[in-house]
């Protein structure tokens, strides 16, 4: 008599695939994706590409993925229309990009004007836009690429309100502004790349393929900006992430008026997903935490030079 064979584990960009995930099973993708795609050669291969986009601007390419895949039934483990509130507040955060590259441009100019380029691309005497920065192509990628997803799930078409953009009060001290400003810029990638993760983690097949581009540029930009500003600083990473945090909570408090979905997430009946999001932000801090070990001075100065005099008090 032939044994009964069991079914194979299903595997996907986030691990083990399993129809319907308890909190414990969400968690180890919400790990596996957090170690495959923050793991410290890649960050580090992230941050070594940047003197290069100094001399020779280039776009990351991304993966192709098949839009007429994608579908509700690679929601994994979520209600879809939550799901979808998400895919559409990601198009919102991501739509105003050319407002936050001029204000980039605007602390970065004077002081580091290949890191400006990188950022807000290349202007004429008169302050016309010549080139767009390779930071700025990438990121006007993600509001189409969120909106399309919207619609693909839902079957309605989607058009995001853009956030509003706060702008942090000047100090008397350059300095502090420009590394206020670096930790708000950090802030947030760190967000994006954590909610994308947990998008990731909760689909499969073209989907999860799909939203995967956009979150491997934020990993992308999250260790270019950390470790220019770490070399530019040589801040304490205590210090580091007590701003993050300020700047996370001042940022989701004023954001929450921009969103034309609800704050499903924050209900009684998900704090499940609540929870979820909450382990995969301080996951991703973590995988951040462990490569900023290794960014000694001297490495960190083998790639851009002799650090500038803006260490913080």
């Amino acid at each position: 008599m032939t044994p009964s064979l069991r079914p194979q584990p299903t595997l996907d960009l986030a691990g083990y695939y399993h129809p319907q995930p308890n909190y414990f099973h969400t968690k180890q993708r919400l790990k596996y994706l957090a170690e495959s795609y923050l793991a410290p050669q890649v960050l580090t291969q992230r941050l070594q590409d940047l003197p290069q986009q100094f001399e020779q601007p280039h776009q990351r390419p991304w993966e192709r993925f098949d839009w007429q895949a994608i579908s509700p039934e690679q929601i994994v483990g979520v209600d879809r229309e939550l799901f979808a509130s998400l895919i559409a507040a990601s198009a919102e955060v991501e739509a105003p990009i050319r407002d936050y590259a001029q204000i980039s441009r605007d602390y970065l100019q004077q002081v580091h004007p290949e890191m400006s380029r990188f950022i807000s691309g290349s202007y004429d005497a008169e302050g016309k836009l010549i080139e767009v920065g390779v930071w700025e192509k990438e990121e006007r990628q993600h509001a189409p690429t969120f909106c399309k997803l919207y619609q693909q799930l839902v079957g309605e078409p989607f058009t995001p309100h853009s956030n509003t953009i706060t702008t942090l009060e000047p100090e008397i001290d350059l300095g502090e502004d420009l590394y206020r400003h670096a930790i708000r810029r950090i802030t947030t990638e760190w967000s994006a790349v954590s909610l994308y993760l947990w998008l990731m983690a909760h689909s499969t097949g073209a989907l999860q393929q799909a939203i995967a581009q956009p979150m491997q540029d934020e990993v992308n930009h999250l260790a270019k900006f950390w470790g220019m500003t770490r070399w530019g600083f040589a801040d304490q990473t205590f210090n580091r992430l007590v701003g993050m945090t300020a700047q996370f909570v001042q940022m989701f408090d004023h954001h929450q008026g921009d969103r034309t979905t609800s704050s499903e997430i924050l209900q009684i009946g998900n704090l499940r997903y609540g929870a979820e999001l909450a382990y995969i932000f301080t996951r991703v801090l973590r995988q951040i935490c462990d490569w900023n070990k290794h960014l000694q001075p001297e490495i960190l100065e083998g790639l851009f030079g002799l650090r500038p005099r803006l260490r913080m008090a």
